[in-house]
This record gives C-alpha cells, sequence and structure tokens, in this order.
C-alpha cells in the first residue's frame, strides 16, 4: 500500500488487485488526465472506467455536488472539521489522493472526498477527481457510506441517515422500528434510537456551537435534550448567547472548548438575578418585576395592612383585565 499522507484520506474499500496494483496504489499515483479501471463497489465483476480530472479550486462549488445520500452533513463541515488533511492540502495546491465522482445527468457528484472538497475550497486548493458516468445507484449508496470510515460523521448526521433509513422501510411496508433499522446498519438498536433523536431534538444551530459536530456524542446529545426539555426557554437564550460568551475565551483544546459550552448550555447561570427591584418612597411595600415575563410581585408588609385598605386594594385589583 502507498504510504498514508496527512492529505490524504484512503478510505476506499477496494483493495482488489487492478493492473497488478491494489486500487488504493492506482489512486494514489493518479494523474490528471489518467484512465483506470477499478471493480464495481455492487459488483466486482463490473468494471468501472474513471478519469482523473483537476477541478480549479474556484469551479469546486459550482461544478460539484455531493452524493444527496452522502451521510455527512455538508453545511456542519467548517475548517475545525477539515483541521487534519487542511495544512497539507492547502500546501500541495491540492488533494493528492483523488476524490471518486459519478458523471450523472449532467452532474459530477461527489461519492467519496466530500471532506477534500471542502478543505480544497477553504485552502484554497485544486480539487483531484476520478469521475466515471459507469457508477450506479448501488455503487453510489457504497461508496457515501464507505466514505464515513476515516472519520465517523456526527451522531446528529448518523440520526438524519437513520430517520431516511426507517422512511424507506416504511415505504416498503415495514414499521421502520429502531430493531430493524439496526439490523439494517449492523449497530444497536439503542445507537439507533440516540442518534434519530440527537438529529429529531437539536437543531443545526446547536451543533455548530461546537469546535465540531463529532464533538457532540451520545452522552453530550442526552444532556442537551434535557436541558432543552427542562426549561426550552431558557436553553434557546444560552444557544442564542453561547457565542458571545466565549468569543473572548482561548482554550488550550477543542476538547475543553466543547467541554465548556456543553456546561453552559446545559447549566442554568448562577447568579442570574431574575427580578429588578421598583422602588418607591415608601418602606413598607416592595415591588419586583421578573426580568424575563415582566410579571410583578408585590409584597406589603402586614403591619400596614389594615382590613379597610385590603378591602381597598382587592377591588382595585377586581377591576384589572
Amino acid at each position: 500500500m502507498a504510504k498514508k499522507r496527512k492529505n490524504d484520506t484512503r478510505i476506499d474499500p477496494f483493495a482488489t488487485a487492478v493492473e497488478s496494483s491494489s486500487l488504493d496504489q492506482l489512486l494514489a499515483q493518479a494523474q490528471a488526465g489518467d484512465v483506470i479501471s477499478m471493480p464495481a463497489p455492487s459488483d466486482p465483476n463490473r468494471t468501472i472506467r474513471l478519469t482523473c480530472q483537476v477541478i480549479a479550486h474556484q469551479d469546486i462549488e459550482q461544478r460539484t455536488k455531493v452524493y444527496g445520500k452522502n451521510r455527512r452533513v455538508q453545511a456542519l463541515l467548517t475548517e475545525k472539521s477539515v483541521a487534519d488533511i487542511l495544512p497539507a492540502i492547502r500546501e500541495d495546491g491540492r488533494n493528492q489522493h483523488p476524490a471518486l465522482a459519478w458523471e450523472h445527468n449532467g452532474e459530477l457528484l461527489v461519492l467519496a472526498g466530500s471532506r477534500r472538497r471542502k478543505a480544497c475550497m477553504l485552502a484554497p486548493a485544486d480539487y483531484l477527481v476520478l469521475s466515471s458516468s459507469d457508477f450506479n445507484d448501488e455503487d453510489a449508496k457504497i461508496l457515501a457510506v464507505s466514505s464515513d470510515q476515516y472519520i465517523a460523521p456526527s451522531l446528529w448526521e448518523l440520526g438524519q441517515a437513520y430517520a431516511s433509513t426507517r422512511e424507506e422501510l416504511k415505504e416498503l411496508g415495514k414499521k421502520g422500528s429502531y430493531r430493524e433499522i439496526a439490523q439494517l446498519e449492523g449497530v444497536s438498536h439503542t445507537a439507533i434510537a440516540d442518534a434519530i433523536k440527537a438529529f429529531e431534538c437539536l437543531p443545526k444551530d446547536v451543533l455548530a456551537l461546537y469546535p465540531t459536530a463529532n464533538h457532540v456524542g451520545r452522552e453530550v446529545a442526552k444532556k442537551l435534550i434535557q436541558a432543552q426539555d427542562k426549561d426550552g426557554s431558557a436553553f434557546n437564550e444560552r444557544v442564542a448567547d453561547c457565542r458571545a460568551q466565549f468569543a473572548q475565551t482561548g482554550f488550550d483544546s477543542d476538547d475543553k472548548a466543547a467541554l465548556a459550552i456543553t456546561k453552559y448550555l446545559c447549566e442554568a447561570p448562577q447568579g442570574v438575578k431574575r427580578n429588578e427591584d421598583i422602588k418607591l418612597a415608601n418602606d413598607f411595600v416592595r415591588i419586583q418585576k421578573h426580568s424575563k415575563n415582566g410579571d410583578l410581585t408585590i409584597k406589603i408588609d402586614n403591619k400596614i395592612m389594615t382590613e379597610k385598605r385590603f378591602m381597598q386594594l382587592a377591588k382595585m385589583l377586581e377591576s384589572f383585565n
């Protein structure tokens, strides 16, 4: 096998001998204009011919799209989430290990290499792609899943994929239960349940607060959902204020940043004054206004609360509507 570089994400699941070499070596050695062959992911007896091409960095977004069933949500890809390959791609001016793309209906659909695509767009660097019109839907689905082997998608992204699988099962007349999905995905039904719940309960703007979406694992997701369920309004306020809260904070690592964000989102701020005192020129009456909902709390010293005053106050309050 060719030596792995930080620039590369050597994730293609084909070690079948092709033309006296492994496919991995062929892909690593591919240059623009080369034409190579590989066995089809869904049928090793079928051959796919690929052409190597270089897409200029300024054309990547326009000329390529990521295959729709790719489990990695492109909106969640950031400079942090491709930090392992970005420096080398920036230095080299391109990705060394080509992505795989399907020429389909006039589009170039990236089947494996969406992280490389994002890194090339950020670098900026040119995007090396092996493309073919010989792929089919089954090939595309297999490659979309296998491309997750280098760095797995986040819990939330898996939840989105599992939810899609659930709908597909229902369309086939099945229940779409966690156990049915688990049997297809090869993971436990509890992992399926946790992932789908994270996807359905946590909005993208919560994940976007973290260094990467992968920092929101099963335990973190459970804490966030519990905080959301306990007081949705307060939780949403903390989400809105989170970036400003840590804008000037320099963390030693992404893990420490993620821990601080989780703590801030899940724990009610300490020492926050929720009631504002309204001063009166009277030492016997105290009025407080709730800082969030505006409700008033009036406390009257019973030393001055005569029966007559009570009846007057009650009559006045009865007129409020």
